[in-house]
Parts: C-alpha cells; sequence; structure tokens
C-alpha cells in the first residue's frame, strides 16, 4: 500500500518528540512497513529538514526546520486554548512576537468556528517552513459570509465583507467584540476567507484587499480560514491593536474603511441606500476613515447622506476622508463638511 508524503509529515512531526531515541521502531508500526522501507523513508525525511539524525548506531531524532500539524476535532464545545497549548505550541518553533501571533490568530479562529459556524467538525492545520508559518482551519458550517450576511440582515452575501472590514462585526455581541477577524487579518501577512462560494483576501504586499467569486466544488461547505506570515517578521501583535484603539481607554475606537467594498459588482455610489449600507455601524466608533481609493465618483445623495446628514445626527463621530480624487473630493466639500 502506498504511503501518502503527506500522512507521514503530520505524523512525524510529533512521532519524533514522542520517539527521540526508537523513531524507526515507530515507522514500523504506525505504517506496517518493514524496517528496510522505514529506514528509506527516514532517509528521505532528514534530506528534506523534517528530521534531523544525530550518531548512527543509536541515533537520536528531533525537529527539523519543517513541521506539519493536523488536528481533527467536533464541534461545538472544545477550548481552543488547550488545542493551541496541548496540539500544536510545542512542536513550533517560534520567536516570541511570532508565537503571540500565532497563538492569537489560531484561537480567534477557532472560536469564532466553534461558536458561529453551526458545523459539526473542523480540520486545523499548521504548518512550518523554514522561512514561513502557515495556519488553517475549515469547517462545514454554514459559511461566515452567509452567517454574517443573515446575523446582519444584509441585502447580499457580498456585503460581510464590508463589514468585516469595519470591525466589530459579530452575530452574537453577548459572547464576542467581533474583533476576531479583523485583528487577525491584519497582523499576519497574508489572511484569506472562503466561504459560500466568495474569496476575500488580505495581503499586506497588495495595496487593495480583494473579495471575488469562484465556484470551489473543493470547498463544498463551511469556511476555510488561511494564515501566513514570514519567520523572520518583526511585527508585533500589540503595534497593529495600537492603530486601532484609543491609547488612554484601550478600547477598538479607530478604523479604516475602503469605500469601494460598498459597491456590488460595477455599481456607482450614487444614492443614500448605498451610502446607508456603508454608514452600518459608524456609531460603534470615535473615528473612521474613509478610504476613497479606487473609487472614481460618488454622487451627490450619497456625499450627502455620509457627510452632512450623518454627522448631525452622530456629532461624536469624526470622518476623515482619505486618497479621494479631485471630483470626489468636489463631490465631499458640495455637503459643507469641514473633513475635506
Amino acid at each position: 500500500m502506498k504511503i501518502l508524503a503527506s500522512k507521514v509529515h503530520a505524523w512525524v512531526t510529533r512521532a519524533v518528540v514522542a520517539h527521540p531515541h526508537d523513531l524507526a521502531q515507530a515507522f514500523v508500526q504506525q505504517f506496517d512497513v518493514s524496517r528496510a522501507t522505514a529506514a528509506k523513508w527516514l532517509r528521505k525525511l532528514v534530506a528534506e529538514d523534517w528530521v534531523r539524525k544525530d550518531g548512527t548506531t543509536r541515533p537520536t531524532w528531533s525537529l527539523g526546520p519543517r513541521r506539519l500539524l493536523i488536528s481533527h476535532y467536533p464541534l461545538p464545545g472544545l477550548d481552543e486554548s488547550l488545542c493551541w497549548i496541548n496540539d500544536f505550541a510545542p512542536y513550533l518553533n517560534l520567536s516570541p512576537n511570532l508565537a503571540n501571533i500565532a497563538h492569537y490568530g489560531f484561537t480567534e479562529m477557532l472560536n469564532n468556528t466553534n461558536d458561529h459556524s453551526g458545523g459539526s467538525k473542523v480540520r486545523v492545520g499548521v504548518m512550518q517552513t523554514a522561512n514561513r508559518l502557515y495556519l488553517s482551519v475549515h469547517d462545514n458550517g454554514i459559511g461566515v459570509f452567509e452567517r454574517i450576511a443573515q446575523g446582519l440582515n444584509l441585502p447580499d452575501r457580498r456585503m460581510a465583507l464590508l463589514e468585516l472590514s469595519k470591525g466589530k462585526c459579530t452575530t452574537d455581541p453577548t459572547r464576542h467584540s467581533g474583533e476576531g477577524i479583523f485583528f487577525t487579518s491584519r497582523i499576519f501577512d497574508r489572511f484569506t476567507l472562503e466561504a459560500n462560494d466568495l474569496v476575500y483576501r488580505h495581503d499586506i504586499a497588495l495595496k487593495h484587499d480583494w473579495l471575488y467569486e469562484q465556484d470551489d466544488s473543493e470547498l463544498q461547505a463551511g469556511t476555510r480560514t488561511g494564515m501566513s506570515i514570514r519567520l523572520d517578521s518583526p511585527r508585533k501583535a500589540q503595534d497593529i491593536f495600537d492603530q486601532y484603539t484609543d491609547p488612554e481607554e484601550r478600547t477598538f475606537s479607530r478604523t479604516v474603511i475602503p469605500v469601494r467594498l460598498a459597491r456590488l459588482g460595477n455599481e456607482n455610489l450614487v444614492s443614500r441606500s448605498q451610502a446607508k449600507r456603508l454608514l452600518l455601524r459608524f456609531e460603534e466608533f470615535r473615528t473612521v476613515v474613509l478610504d476613497f481609493d479606487g473609487v472614481p465618483e460618488i454622487g451627490q445623495a450619497f456625499a450627502d447622506e455620509i457627510f452632512r446628514v450623518y454627522p448631525i445626527a452622530h456629532p461624536g463621530l469624526n470622518l476623515i476622508p482619505i486618497n479621494a480624487n479631485e471630483t470626489v473630493s468636489r463631490m465631499i466639500s458640495h455637503t459643507g463638511s469641514k473633513s475635506i
């Protein structure tokens, strides 16, 4: 019977810790193969940096720079912190700042899955290479975009991305602040959400976040979350939190919203109803930075609803438009807004 390399990699990462002096025998028992076959596999694993071997007659085995960890859990009812502490953290070699980032992202995404997915199971994977760390969480639930659309009564699943981009987006405010996905997407180099035939991607190397539709027969159901970060990244989770929090109250009070996400398809932003879609939940913040990058023009009604009508009803909110071209800036100025 052919042995899949992926199964060997996932097994050996934990097995080498449990069997530092008898890894070959453990391999024979696990995969029901001869000692010669086990020896051949172990030579390959050494060559590919999955394990290290010290000595010849009675070798000592240890972890190499490459590690793969996969676990399956039933839902709901899991303790995401214990999952990290017992099943993943002991097998990784991370700097203190990355260990903190990985712990935060892992537990936030697994907790969201446990509490919101409506699924019965979740597959969690963590891979470490010579220069990157990858994490993935895949459940079989309703799908994150559909869950948000239902919970916030949105007219279209695609509007869920706009709400996620604001932060504080949760369908269960009694148990969640809604900050998990927002901050997780920003502390990693790359972050991807796939669900309901939609894919959201945040990449620090790209100017814009992306949402696009795809028919992914492999995903079938549920939500697949992917995160990655370079092992030499100096980033600290606290630095990202500080960008969006009040320095005195330590509360999540500031957000930056890409206005182009208020568009559905190729529609232009001209109406008050579109503005109200964008303005949903603004009152939860003290400062909202509206990024007009990628927005060629806006209508008078759209601008008036945001920059004149809404501030009158919410005088404590500070609206700051940025990256507006001349056409957009002129329309904002016509509202009498002092923001431009």
